[in-house]
């Protein structure tokens, strides 16, 4: 019989309601909802053949909406039933093979993280309304507005950089680049308000601005992102990711200094075409369930598996 180790966040629980803590067997390491000494709501559970199941629970059982990652590098998410989870018939894809995420910033709003899950066809492709699709792939990471020039920290940055991390999702941070402020005064304010962690992506620098003044001060600007880059890529110890739009990047980024760079890509339509492109932004209209509001929908280029490789090798660590 295993000796379970409870560790209850708050004493004065009422029976069956669950609070956060841990519990620790032989078998795994669960920490999340706990009710009566069992996984009770939402919670992640490591166990000690190399699995990890990230969902809800029912006392004990799996049971809602849940994704599990095999020791073997295999995949599964959908929703439990008294620990069982079945392939909806029909399905023709293998859950992570496409490794979608999500952007997000103060235009979300309040995002339940643990609930987020994409529509998807057959095939895996997600459909960014959600409209006919009838199964679910898993937001796999997330890339988090942090700050914009030296005064504005996104106020729901906190939030949702703590609860990606609490989902067991993937997380990142970007700045938008102001042109209207010292660059160095922006890398200070991004460190201080950006605490990244190993396990997270590089940094982002968000290039957006307007072409009206790309066209008039397109050497400041890039002198500007050059500098913030490297001066990120000082302190945190690794190159960051470089996001903008396709034709932006062609138009005013390649051959500037940029191109040894990985990029988050924006483009509406067809794959990107731009050099290094890591991730697409398919679409700034997509649907995601935990998310009330219209959001960013990207996906990696490669894997879940792949992903990790590169956040192994090029990420924080």
């Amino acid at each position: 019989m295993f000796l379970a180790v409870i560790c209850l966040a708050l004493s004065s629980a009422r029976k069956s309601e669950p609070e956060q803590g841990e519990l620790r067997t032989r078998r795994y390491v669960y920490t999340g909802g706990v009710a009566d000494g069992k996984q009770h709501g939402f919670g992640i559970c490591r166990y000690t053949n190399g699995d990890v199941y990230a969902g809800y629970w029912n006392m004990g059982y799996k049971e809602g909406l849940g994704r599990i990652e095999y020791a073997d590098g295999r995949m599964d998410f959908g929703q439990w039933r008294r620990g069982v989870l079945k392939a909806p018939r029909g399905r023709r894809f293998k859950v992570g093979k496409r490794c979608y995420g999500i952007d997000a910033a103060k235009y979300q709003k309040n995002i339940d993280w643990t609930r987020l899950s994409l529509k998807a066809r057959a095939d895996g492709r997600v459909v960014a309304s959600g409209k006919g699709a009838e199964y679910i792939q898993p937001v796999l990471f997330a890339l988090i507005k942090s700050t914009e020039g030296v005064t504005i920290k996104d106020p729901y940055f906190r939030r949702n950089f703590e609860g990606a991390k609490r989902a067991g999702i993937i997380r990142g941070a970007y700045h938008f680049l102001s042109v209207n402020s010292p660059v160095d005064e922006q890398v200070k304010f991004f460190i201080e308000n950006t605490p990244l962690e190993k396990g997270d992506f590089p940094p982002v620098l968000d290039l957006e601005i307007s072409k009206r003044t790309m066209q008039r001060q397109h050497g400041k600007v890039c002198r500007m992102a050059l500098q913030w880059l490297k001066a990120v890529e000082r302190h945190y110890g690794v190159k960051p990711i470089v996001y903008t739009y396709e034709n932006y990047y062609k138009e005013y980024l390649r051959g500037k200094g940029f191109d040894d760079y990985d990029f988050w890509i924006a483009r509406y339509g067809a794959e990107p075409s731009a050099r290094h492109w890591e991730i697409w932004q398919l679409t700034d209209k997509g649907v995601c369930t935990g998310i009330r509001h219209k959001v960013d929908i990207d996906l990696f280029r490669g894997s879940y598996a792949d992903l990790k490789r590169y956040i192994k090798k090029k990420g924080i660590n």
